[in-house]
C-alpha cells in the first residue's frame, strides 16, 4: 500500500470477543496499532490517527477522521448513514455483517408468529396464575395454506421463505427490482406492493431504513392489507408509519402486529402499543445469537485480509442507497 498506515480503532469492549479472535486480529493488522476505545472522548483522541474503524459506531465520528479508509460495522443495518449524510461523500469504505443474521431472524419471525397463533401470551399468563384455561377453536390459527408476503426479500427473506414453505405456506417476495423466484417463491419489484398486500395473510417487513424506505408502509398500505392480516416487522421501525399501524390495530383491520423494532427505541412507556392485546413486542434482539461476536469477527478478519491485499471487500455498503 502506498500510504502511511494508521491505527485500527476498535469501539468494542476487548472482552467482546475471545483470545483467539484477538490474536487473529493482531496478526492481520500488519503492524498497525490496535486501540480499544469505548467512550467518545477516548475515540476522539485517536480520530486523527485511525485508518480502520471496527464496531457499531459511533456514526458521527468517521467524518471527522481524515485518515479513515475503511469502517467495518458490526451490524447489518447502517442507519447511521441517514443521520450522517456527510458520509456519503466521504471516501471511507463501509462494510457490514450482512449474511450472518438469517438463521436467528428467521427463527424469531416464526417464534412470534407461532406464539400468537398458539395463544402463548394468554397461556403463559394463565400459567403464572396456576390456572388451566379453556380456549375456543377460533382463538388459534394455523399456517398451512396461508400466504406470506416478505418485503425486503434478501438473504433473510430467502431463508424465511424456506421455513414458510415447509409449513405449507405460499410465499411472495418483494425487493427493489424483480428477480427470478425459486422453490415456488414469486419475487416481484416494490412497485407491485399495492397489488400484493391484499393477497397476504402475513406481511413480513425485513426492510432496512433508508431515505427510500422511510414510512413506506403507511395508512394507505395498511388499508390495502387483507382484513385480519398479521403484520411482522423485524427490519426497522421507521419503515412503517407507527400512528397508521396503531390505527389499523385499533380498528382490527390488522389481526395482530408482531414487532421486534419500533419507530423510537426503547419504545416510550406511554406508547399505546404496550397495552394492545393484539401486539407482541420484543426489544430489538431478533439478530442476537451466542456466537455473534465470533461470526462478526470472522467477516472482519476476511475483510482485513482483503483490505491488506487491495482486493474488493465483502458486504460493501452502497452509501448512496443506504444498504
Amino acid at each position: 500500500m502506498n500510504y502511511d498506515k494508521g491505527i485500527i480503532l476498535v469501539t468494542l469492549p476487548q472482552d467482546r470477543y475471545g483470545k483467539k479472535e484477538e490474536a487473529a486480529l493482531k496478526q492481520e493488522a500488519e503492524g498497525r496499532e490496535i486501540v480499544h476505545a469505548l467512550k467518545r472522548p477516548d475515540m476522539e483522541k485517536y480520530a486523527g490517527k485511525a485508518e480502520i474503524l471496527i464496531g457499531f459506531g459511533p456514526w458521527g465520528l468517521p467524518a471527522a477522521m481524515p485518515k479513515l479508509r475503511w469502517f467495518q460495522v458490526w451490524s447489518a443495518g447502517v442507519d447511521g448513514l441517514i443521520a450522517h449524510p456527510e458520509l456519503k461523500d466521504h471516501p471511507v469504505m463501509i462494510t457490514n455483517t450482512s449474511g450472518m443474521h438469517r438463521e436467528q431472524l428467521t427463527e424469531h419471525i416464526f417464534a412470534m408468529i407461532l406464539s400468537r397463533n398458539r395463544v402463548f401470551p394468554k397461556i403463559f399468563a394463565a400459567q403464572k396464575r396456576h390456572e388451566w384455561i379453556t380456549l375456543a377453536d377460533t382463538e388459534t390459527s394455523v399456517l398451512s395454506g396461508k400466504t406470506m408476503l416478505i418485503i425486503g426479500y434478501g438473504a433473510i427473506g430467502e431463508h424465511t421463505a424456506i421455513i414458510a414453505r415447509a409449513f405449507g405456506m405460499k410465499v411472495t417476495g418483494i425487493r427493489r427490482s424483480q428477480a427470478p423466484g425459486s422453490d415456488g417463491v414469486r419475487v416481484e419489484a416494490m412497485e407491485k406492493l399495492p397489488e400484493l398486500l391484499p393477497e397476504a395473510d402475513y406481511v413480513v417487513n425485513i426492510l432496512p431504513y433508508t431515505g427510500a424506505t422511510k414510512n413506506i408502509l403507511g395508512k394507505k398500505e395498511f388499508a390495502l392489507m387483507k382484513q385480519g392480516a398479521v403484520y411482522v416487522n423485524v427490519g426497522r421501525g421507521l419503515t412503517n408509519d407507527e400512528a397508521a399501524l396503531i390505527e389499523a390495530l385499533r380498528s382490527r383491520r390488522l389481526a395482530a402486529a408482531l414487532l421486534d423494532v419500533t419507530a423510537m427505541e426503547p419504545l416510550p412507556p406511554d406508547s399505546p402499543l404496550w397495552e394492545m392485546d393484539n401486539v407482541i413486542i420484543t426489544p430489538h434482539y431478533a439478530g442476537m445469537r451466542p456466537d455473534y461476536p465470533a461470526l462478526a469477527m470472522e467477516i472482519t478478519l476476511e475483510n482485513l485480509k482483503r483490505y491488506n491485499l487491495g482486493e474488493p471487500l465483502i458486504n460493501l455498503v452502497d452509501k448512496q442507497a443506504g444498504y
